[in-house]
Order: C-alpha cells, then structure tokens, then sequence
C-alpha cells in the first residue's frame, strides 16, 4: 500500500469519526475538560453505553484519550480528554448550530 493510499485512509477514518452531531457535539464538550459517560449521558439524552461508543470511536482516530478513574462508589471508570501530544491539536466552536474547525495536528494510532 503506497503512502498516499495509507493518507487517504487516515483522513477518511477522521472525517467518518466526524460524521455525527453528537461525536461534534462531544467534541466540543472534551474542550471544556474531561469527560465521563455517566456524567453526561443526560446531558445529550442517549444513554451512557451510546456516550462510550462514541467517545471510544473519538479515541480510536486519535481526537480523544481516555484513563481509568475512579467514580462513585471507588468503581472504575473510563475518562474522557482531548488527545495531547502526539494526537489531535483542536479549538472548536458551535456558533448557531454550525461547527467551525481549527486542527494542529492529527496523528493516526490505528
């Protein structure tokens, strides 16, 4: 596979990933600080295992990074971030329901 297929792929990977208002929507919700599911499965009105799959699909293109945390109870849990160094550089801003973009960086994991 030349390198420019390998490019096409990546790029078609991330604009797939970002291809759903709610994955926007979390998105710009990770640039206000890190996110748990149960916390705003609410928030978006779906349920928490639709929050993870989505923020999985986030972490899985390289714009989100998560960690085991502890939550209520001392049950682990995952928590959602923005990708640091070597992943996603990204401002977002919702202005009358429409998103506007600025990306640093991108490095694809998978």
């Amino acid at each position: 596979m030349s390198t420019e297929d390998e490019d096409f792929r990546a790029q078609k990977r991330l604009f797939k990933a970002l291809n759903s208002e709610l994955r926007l929507r979390l998105l710009y919700r990770l640039t206000e600080g890190p996110v748990a599911a149960p916390d705003v499965a609410d928030d978006f009105d779906v349920t928490s295992e639709t929050i993870v799959n989505n923020l999985n699909e986030l972490e899985d293109t390289g714009f989100a990074e998560s960690k085991e945390v502890r939550g209520p109870g001392g049950r682990p849990r995952k928590e959602f971030m923005l990708a640091g160094d070597g992943g996603v550089r990204l401002e977002m801003e919702i202005v009358e329901d429409e998103y506007f973009f600025e990306f640093d960086t991108v490095d694809i994991q998978r």
